[in-house]
């Protein structure tokens, strides 16, 4: 039961985190603050990696009853929304460029 609870607890936790990310990325595109993105990219970047690890853990049953005493047999949501995830980090990280004024001399 614990497994679960906190399988889809991530997923849902997840999914919010990536919708804020959707909206707070399309208001900064909008108003111009583009280094923004990048800030965002790198706590995208870390979440990824935590997610990352977190799958890992859950698609061995094994480890899920060592760690959580219980199982869950997971869906490919996770694996779906990490995908998500590595996709919007690397549009962030293009978007998020600055572009250089042009040296006057």
């Amino acid at each position: 039961m614990v497994a679960t609870i906190l399988y889809w607890g991530i997923v849902l936790a997840f999914c919010g985190w990536f919708l804020w990310n959707i909206v707070f990325s399309g208001i900064y595109l909008h108003n111009h603050e583009n280094g923004n993105l990048w800030f965002f990219a790198i706590l995208n970047a870390i979440g990824a990696l935590l997610g990352a690890i977190f799958l890992w853990v859950m698609s061995n049953t094994a480890w899920q009853k060592y760690w959580f005493d219980s199982s869950v047999k997971i869906g490919p949501w996770l694996g779906y929304i990490l995908i998500a995830y590595v996709v919007l980090i690397v549009l962030q990280l293009i978007l998020g460029r600055e572009k250089k004024e042009a040296a006057t001399a």
